[in-house]
């Protein structure tokens, strides 16, 4: 039994370690949503974000544009690790049970 518990540990500490490599990659992202707004029959790009209680707009170009298409695949690849950080916290909880079974 007690290799088994070395095992779950051993995978708790790689979850953690991972869940903290996340976390660290997500810092280099903006941080907001994307809003598309039309104005004349042109779509632009805006990322919204909080600060305090405003939300401040940031005017990121014409949709289609190169910028805009960073942006969407940086979202996109935001919302990937978020996925991911998600899935090793719900690892996280079950390989803490087997744990504090000990």
């Amino acid at each position: 039994m007690s290799i088994f518990l070395d095992i779950m540990k051993e995978e708790l500490d790689r979850n953690l370690y991972k869940q903290a490599a996340f976390d660290a990659e997500l810092q280099k992202f903006p941080k907001g949503y994307l809003s598309i707004c039309k104005i004349d029959g042109k779509e632009y790009l805006y990322r919204k974000r909080r600060e305090g209680k405003k939300v401040v707009s940031e005017y990121i170009g014409v949709v289609g544009d190169d910028a805009c298409k960073k942006a969407e695949y940086d979202r996109k690849q935001y919302e990937m690790i978020k996925e991911s950080i998600k899935g090793l916290k719900e690892e996280e909880k079950l390989r803490k049970a087997i744990r504090d079974y000990e």
